[in-house]
């Protein structure tokens, strides 16, 4: 642990750099996996065949590649061996946004439970292993650093373009010592994140859930009733990040309807949404893990997938689908 506090010390890019000189057999192809769950009728409505168990939007999937990174679905209901191999094979972890249960309830929520004590026992021995939550993945990410307990409050933020409230030490912080300049302006003066969420972490339960002595809030958002709450979060220690917002619809999501009509495609909100892109797979590449081999690495990937066009009746452009 002591050389990732030095990183988080630091805060420094060329530190980042040099480590990705020192590893470049793989840092300089990572791999991230991102978290499956169990599709709505929505996304199924519009296929004749309906028997998939599993979904991801392929907007993560090409948010990620445009900043370099290469794809594996991480599917739900799988064996803990299955999850095991995929946290030391893999470079980075994403949990994506969604509508299923973040308890090990639905699959989403037992696979996240498992992924993240597999991604703090890794960073525990050294292993660099980077995560990401976004919305529901926030929620969860929350919800798990909090000992499996709830604070999240009912809030009204759905189809909603924002402006970030940046918090004081906000530079200090890993995502934005890398951040161009204007692209922080940007997300200070522009309504350049998208929001769909019905839960929020309030900064007053941030404090009482204790998930302040492990994380740095890093920005604030307000809901339509101008309820605050906790928008961009950064583990003080772990490569652990989390987002409310969505940064990976600004450049590929394409629903225009009365509940998807706030989905900011301005020049500033498609730099902000690579800027972010650009940051975890940065994070990934501090990561020289690897399949055991090329066949295994090939059978793996997103490749092995087509994706759906789905925008007729979901809220996602395109989405791939699992049985």
């Amino acid at each position: 642990m002591v050389w990732i506090r030095a990183f988080i010390s630091a805060g420094l890019l060329v530190a980042a750099l040099l480590l990705v000189d020192a590893q470049y057999d793989y840092s300089l192809r990572p791999i991230i996996g991102v978290l499956s769950q169990h599709p709505p009728d929505s996304i199924l409505a519009g296929l004749e065949d309906k028997n998939y168990s599993s979904y991801i939007a392929a907007s993560y999937v090409k948010h990620l590649e445009s900043a370099g990174a290469r794809v594996v679905p991480i599917l739900i209901h799988q064996d803990d061996e299955y999850y095991d191999n995929l946290a030391t094979s893999l470079n980075g972890i994403l949990f994506p946004g969604g509508a299923v249960s973040i308890t090990p309830s639905s699959g989403y929520g037992a696979a996240g439970r498992i992924l993240y004590d597999l991604v703090v026992k890794a960073n525990g021995k050294g292993v660099y292993l980077p995560l990401w939550g976004t919305c529901l993945g926030f929620e969860m990410v929350t919800y798990l650093a909090a000992s499996n307990t709830k604070w999240l409050a009912a809030c009204d933020a759905s189809n909603k373009a924002d402006s970030l409230d940046l918090q004081d030490g906000y530079l200090d912080s890993r995502i934005f010592s890398q951040m161009p300049e204007d692209s922080v302006t940007a997300l200070r003066t522009l309504n350049v994140t998208a929001n769909f969420h019905h839960w929020c972490l309030t900064p007053q339960n941030f404090s009482k859930s204790g998930l302040s002595d492990e994380f740095k809030m890093l920005a604030t958002s307000n809901d339509y009733n101008g309820l605050e709450y906790v928008a961009l979060l950064e583990h003080r220690d772990l490569p652990i990040f989390a987002s409310q917002f969505h940064p990976e619809k600004n450049p590929f999501e394409w629903k225009n309807d009365k509940s998807h009509n706030n989905i900011p495609h301005s020049p500033e909100a498609i730099e902000i949404a690579q800027s972010f892109a650009n940051f975890f797979v940065s994070q990934a590449r501090q990561n020289n893990q690897s399949f055991s081999d090329e066949e295994e690495e090939e059978d793996a990937l997103i490749y092995n997938y087509e994706p759906f066009y789905t925008q007729d009746t979901s809220g996602f452009t395109q989405v791939y689908l699992f049985r």
